[in-house]
C-alpha cells in the first residue's frame, strides 16, 4: 500500500502520457486536481491487486469525451462523487477500490482525483495497459465483465444511469449522452468484484507510469533514459528523425491520417485518435501494441493533435500485455478493429 502524495502523482502524470500511444489526452487538468485535493488534506491510497478482497465492490472511474474540451470546459471536482455515488445506491454497497479503465494519459489520474474526493484507494491495475478511444476496448470487456449499469455525470450536477443489452450499446449510449453533455463527462463503470478484477485486470500500470515518469523527470543524458525507459517497458527504438508529411483525415467517427518520417529510412505511421501502425524498410508494428512519438530534444510524448512538421523525433514501440495478443484479444482491439488489416502504407 501507497499512500498517494504529490510525489507520485508528478511521475504517474509524466509517465502515463509515455504509454498513450499518442492518445488519451494530457494529464494537466487532472494532475491540477490532484494536486488541489492533497492541498485540502484528502487521502487516498494505491494498493496491489492481491490486497482486494475477493467479494468487494471494485467501480471504475473515467473522463470521457474530448480532451481539448477538458482543459476549456473546467471540471468543477464533484462528478466523481456524483457517478460512484449513483452505482454504489445501485448495489446497495460501499466501493471497496477504484480500478483506472485505461492506463495511458489522463484516465490514470481521474481514478485518483476520485480516490481522494471519496477516500477510496486505487488499485494498481487497469483495463488497458495504455489508451484506446471506446470504451468495449478494455480486458475488462475481454473476459465478459459487464460495462453497465453505468452512471454518467457532468460539470452542472446531471446524472444519467445507463443499463444497456451488451457492452457496445453501452459505449454507443454513452458517448451520445457525452457529447449531449457538452462533449466530456465522468463516468463510473465496470462493476465487479475483486475476484473478477483479479482475472481481468492488466496488473502494475500505474506504478510503471510511476517508474517512467521518475527516468524521464530525472537529470540523466537522453541516451540513458531512453534506454532505462526500454528496460522498464520492453520496448526499443524503430527509429528516428524529422516529421516531413502530415495527412489528416477521418476514419468514420474518428479523426485521424498519416505522417511520415524521414532520417536514414523512411517511417510510416496511421493514426486515429492514437498511433496505430508504423513501418519502416524492417519492422512493421501495429495496435495493440504501443506506439510513442518523443521530442528528441525534451523525450517528451507527442499526442496526434500536437504534430507538427519539421519536428525531429524518436518512435519508440511498447508491447502491450499479453491478453491482447489472443485471438478474442485481437479481435477487439487488433489491427482489424481498426479496418487496417492488409492496409499499405
Amino acid at each position: 500500500m501507497i499512500k498517494i502524495d504529490k510525489d507520485l502523482i508528478t511521475k504517474i502524470a509524466r509517465g502515463t502520457e509515455f504509454l498513450g500511444s499518442g492518445g488519451g489526452g494530457h494529464t494537466y487538468i487532472s494532475e491540477f486536481m490532484a494536486l488541489q485535493l492533497l492541498s485540502e488534506k484528502k487521502t487516498s491510497y494505491l494498493i496491489e491487486i492481491e490486497k482486494v478482497p475477493n467479494n468487494a465492490l471494485v467501480l471504475s472511474v473515467a473522463f470521457m469525451g474530448s480532451p481539448l474540451i477538458f482543459k476549456e470546459k473546467i471540471p468543477n471536482g464533484i462528478e466523481a462523487i456524483n457517478v460512484l455515488k449513483m452505482l454504489e445506491n445501485y448495489f446497495g454497497e460501499k466501493t471497496y477500490a477504484i480500478a483506472p479503465a485505461e492506463g495511458g494519459g489522463l484516465n490514470s489520474l481521474t481514478p485518483i482525483v476520485a480516490g481522494l474526493n471519496a477516500n477510496i484507494p486505487v488499485v494498481d491495475a487497469d483495463g488497458m495497459g495504455r489508451a484506446f478511444p471506446e470504451l468495449q476496448m478494455t480486458t475488462f470487456h475481454l473476459h465478459d465483465i459487464s460495462i453497465t449499469p453505468m452512471a454518467i455525470s457532468d460539470e452542472k450536477g446531471n446524472t444519467i444511469f445507463i443499463d444497456s443489452i451488451d457492452n457496445y450499446y453501452g459505449e454507443w449510449f454513452a458517448r451520445g449522452i457525452t457529447i449531449l453533455m457538452g462533449g466530456y463527462s465522468w463516468i463510473s463503470l465496470y462493476a465487479m468484484t475483486g475476484k473478477e478484477l483479479k482475472r481481468a485486470a492488466i496488473r502494475g500500470t500505474i506504478t510503471k507510469s510511476a517508474s517512467i515518469g521518475e527516468v524521464l523527470i530525472s537529470n540523466m543524458s537522453n541516451e540513458i533514459r531512453m534506454r532505462e525507459i526500454c528496460k522498464i517497458t520492453g520496448g526499443s527504438l524503430l527509429g528516428e528523425g524529422k516529421i516531413s508529411n502530415i495527412t489528416r483525415t477521418k476514419y468514420k467517427k474518428f479523426y485521424g491520417g498519416k505522417i511520415e518520417i524521414t532520417g536514414k529510412e523512411k517511417i510510416k505511421i496511421i493514426f486515429q485518435n492514437e498511433y496505430l501502425l508504423a513501418e519502416n524498410d524492417a519492422r512493421r508494428v501495429a495496435v495493440p501494441d504501443i506506439i510513442t512519438l518523443l521530442n528528441k530534444e525534451t523525450l517528451k510524448p507527442i499526442s496526434t493533435e500536437e504534430i507538427k512538421y519539421g519536428e525531429d523525433v524518436y518512435i519508440l514501440t511498447i508491447p502491450s500485455d499479453k491478453k491482447w495478443k489472443t485471438k478474442k484479444g485481437l479481435e477487439i482491439v487488433g489491427p482489424e478493429a481498426f479496418n487496417l488489416e492488409g492496409i499499405q502504407l
